[in-house]
């Protein structure tokens, strides 16, 4: 049987190479292909790799990197976005709706207090860098409150996702809802 090889490394039969180039998907997506090559003089590859990038602001944190009792969640936070995506300061700055140099001193506390990478473990939660943005809650205000409100978590399993108390994350939640 002939296969062939796909950039993924996964190995196709010819039956199923020729079932995705008969599918009407496989033909729009050729043509945009065609359209974009022409448009901005660039090759196939370049294309597809512009397709899976993603910015950092649909960046989603696993929440093990709160798994710590010397960094903040705002340090956490930007040490491991800097980490990694390897993204600028000024890229952090923009998804997070804060001041670079900001951001510069943040990243740069949070190496003082952990110079070790954080611990990204298969996340059974994650945040979404966008929930940050709001100026009018704090770091902590607008995680447990996407917690509380998306996967509706008790206050002890916030804690214990978050490596925090109990009772801190209850004043946290109930600060969120006196400002909403």
């Amino acid at each position: 049987m002939v296969s062939e090889k796909a950039n993924s490394g996964k190995i196709l039969s010819k039956s199923h190479l020729q079932s995705i180039k008969e599918d009407k998907s496989f033909y729009v997506l050729k043509s945009l292909l065609e359209s974009l090559k022409e448009k901005y003089k660039l090759n196939a590859s370049e294309i597809l790799s512009l397709a899976e990038e993603k910015t950092i602001s649909e960046a989603l944190i696993p929440i093990s990197i709160f798994d710590n009792k010397e960094l903040s969640c705002l340090e956490a936070i930007i040490k491991y976005l800097k980490e990694e995506f390897k993204s600028r300061y000024h890229e952090i700055a923009l998804a997070l709706n804060r001041d670079d140099r900001t951001v510069w001193a943040t990243y740069h506390n949070a190496l003082q207090k952990r110079k070790e990478k954080l611990p990204v473990k298969e996340p059974k939660f994650s945040i979404p860098v966008s929930i940050l943005t709001d100026r009018k809650l704090s770091v902590l205000e607008a995680i447990v409150s996407y917690l509380k409100g998306n996967f509706n978590l008790r206050y002890s399993q916030i804690a214990v996702l978050l490596n925090r108390d109990e009772r801190n994350i209850w004043s946290v939640y109930d600060r969120y809802r006196k400002k909403k």
